[in-house]
């Protein structure tokens, strides 16, 4: 069981966020839950985390594991080794799929960065299913 706890948090923690929350709240305080979707190719998760902390705000903030190999391998890492790849590409994408549903639908306010470099599908998907879902959504593009 402890190498099934090492190996689950291998795969939270590739997240450059995890799930951060900057400050200890009180009982009588909303603690809002962030969830920021798109593009893992700048530091802009970062750069909220860092405002988030640097003005003391009341928000929890979670993301999709951006280490590209361990999102990718997140099934193997877990449940073990597959034989044939796409066994091992299925799982894995099937567990994140677990993970971005559960925050999500945990979340609060959705913010969702397209890029301009890569297609963002997981992002579209994420806009959409918090949509569905009723969520709020700030959408940020890179500037012009």
């Amino acid at each position: 069981m402890a190498l099934f706890a090492g190996n689950l948090r291998r795969c939270v923690r590739g997240s450059a966020l995890g799930r951060v929350s900057p400050r200890s709240f009180s009982s009588t305080e909303k603690q809002w839950k962030v969830y920021l979707s798109g593009e893992i190719h700048s530091d802009w998760r970062e750069v909220i985390a860092k405002g988030v902390a640097e003005k003391d705000l009341p928000v929890s903030l979670s993301s999709p594991n951006t280490s590209h190999e361990d999102s990718d391998d997140c099934g193997a890492i877990i449940l073990g080794m597959q034989e044939e790849r796409p066994n091992w590409d299925k799982i894995g994408a099937n567990m994140n799929a677990v993970r971005t549903k559960t925050l999500l639908q945990d979340a609060d306010i959705v913010v969702v960065r397209f890029g301009d470099k890569y297609r963002q599908w997981n992002a579209a998907f994420d806009a959409g299913f918090a949509s569905a879902l009723g969520k709020p959504i700030i959408t940020l593009h890179p500037p012009a």
